[in-house]
């Protein structure tokens, strides 16, 4: 009977410790949501990509410049503005990037911890890796070739993303590894944005193998409010 009596206690003292993960992740939410208003935004995407042997050692490199519009999560433009190849490259890497088709549902795109994805996945927090920060841990309900698991460092006070790590939560055919690290954030004319990226890929079949790592930085971001107009350049 006593047990019976402290179950309302131990119910709210269980609300109360969810309570700090479900009221970050609101305010995660809100700054996507916030990200995603702007009309569109503008950047330069610098990328180095290497193509690698099987002991690691650089076959390739290919060194490229876009300007790059997006408008929410669609790129509604993409302009080659430089390009360097140097050693032995795989065709598949020279190709001209693939960007999604602009009627695509975009769900699949939002961040885990938008509120119109949120539903879909599963959270899970830690405090660290430092004082003032926490690790939340992420996975969709089921896993999907289009969504991503990971983990996050979060700054709890201001509620921004410090750090992003993803991969697929199904593997895709003929890709054996695939993990994207989001290394650092800034603020920008177009609010807080990932500004430098690191992208580490293998796969293949049989005899054929296919190993490279990428690295994008992100600069020049311009809030543009409508066709071939842009303010606020960082």
């Amino acid at each position: 009977m006593r047990a019976l009596a402290l179950l309302p206690l131990l119910l709210g003292v269980s609300a109360r410790a969810e309570a700090p993960l479900d009221d970050l992740l609101q305010r995660l939410g809100e700054a996507e949501e916030r990200k995603l208003a702007i009309p569109a935004c503008r950047t330069v995407e610098s990328s180095v990509t290497e193509e690698l042997d099987k002991e690691g050692k650089v076959k390739g490199r290919l060194t490229r410049s876009y300007e790059v519009t997006r408008s929410g999560t669609t790129v509604v433009a993409r302009k080659l503005l430089s390009q360097k190849e140097e050693g032995d490259l795989t065709g598949q890497l020279k190709a001209e990037p693939k960007d999604p088709p602009k009627n695509e549902d975009d769900k699949a795109r939002l961040s885990p911890f938008h509120p119109r994805a949120r539903a879909d996945y599963r959270f899970d927090s830690t405090p660290g890796p430092s004082e003032g920060l926490m690790t939340v841990k992420f996975a969709p309900s089921k896993p999907d070739k289009k969504r991503m698991k990971g983990q996050a460092v979060v700054d709890a006070r201001a509620g921004k993303v410090m750090t992003l790590r993803i991969s697929p939560s199904d593997m895709p055919p003929m890709l054996n590894e695939f993990q994207m690290d989001f290394l650092a954030y800034a603020e920008t004319p177009c609010d807080w944005q990932p500004t430098r990226m690191k992208i580490a890929a293998s796969g293949g079949i049989l005899l054929y193998k296919l190993r490279f790592r990428t690295e994008v930085t992100v600069t020049g971001h311009q809030k543009v409010d409508g066709p071939g107009s842009a303010t606020g350049a960082r």
